[in-house]
């Protein structure tokens, strides 16, 4: 596993029945307030930058921690070529791993998965 930096998004499909509503929801999970919330209750790190920049995010030390993580982390533009083959691996170790496939082959297949050119992914 490798740790990542960089943003978080909140995205709506424009092309949702209900594209006003999960707009306002999008608007809603990110404002400031809300982030604050999540800050007190979970310790994320906001996304909002005004919560961000409060002073009981930058006095927190496991913001603190992330930000000088950050130096070594790769920044997170990560699409499906990534996020499809961890899943795959999650949900057959969750399962049980009813093939009962070694943890190393199933390691290897998953960075083999993540690593293919993109042709090779179709």
């Amino acid at each position: 596993m490798h740790s990542f930096a960089g943003y978080k998004l909140v995205g709506v499909n424009a092309y949702t029945k209900n594209a006003k509503w999960a707009q306002r929801l999008a608007q809603w999970i990110t404002n400031e307030e809300n982030q604050m919330i999540r800050f007190e209750r979970k310790g994320d790190c906001p996304s909002n930058v005004n919560a961000a920049s409060s002073k009981e995010v930058i006095d927190s030390p496991a913001i603190a921690a992330l930000a000088a993580q950050s130096e070594y982390a790769h920044i997170q533009r990560v699409s499906d070529s990534f996020w499809m083959p961890v899943y795959v691996y999650g949900t057959t170790i969750t399962a049980g791993n009813l093939d009962e496939k070694s943890l190393q082959v199933l390691l290897d297949q998953m960075v083999k998965d993540i690593t293919a050119l993109p042709e090779e992914n179709k």
